[in-house]
């Protein structure tokens, strides 16, 4: 993600942090719903999840989509826990770019 906002300004970082906070949102509904064994929410969070990215870059997002295919796929035979283990291994890749933009943005406060 610091790729894709590297020169942007700490205005613009904030608002993709904020937003991050939102994909972070539907991780953990997804996850819930996959510890509750509740399909519908669980499939409706991860479709959310993929319609955020699919708006993002196509390249690293093509790639992460095929990751919550995996997990729908998981989730329609009931397989709970692959679909748990895959979008908490999603959600973790998720915070560290979150870290990193904090960072980034950090870092260009400190240069101002």
């Amino acid at each position: 993600m610091s790729q894709v906002y590297g020169g942007a300004d700490p205005g613009e970082l904030d608002r993709w942090l904020a937003r991050g906070e939102e994909v972070l949102a539907l991780f953990d509904c997804a996850l819930r719903s996959c510890q509750e064994e509740n399909r519908s929410v669980a499939q409706r969070a991860v479709l959310d999840l993929m319609e955020r990215l699919e708006h993002r870059s196509r390249d690293v997002g093509g790639r992460v989509l095929a990751h919550f295919d995996t997990c729908l796929s998981d989730l329609e035979r009931g397989d709970f826990e692959n679909a748990f283990e895959g979008l908490l291994d999603l959600r973790e890749s998720w915070m560290e770019a979150m870290a990193s933009l904090r960072r980034d943005r950090d870092r260009a406060a400190n240069l101002n």
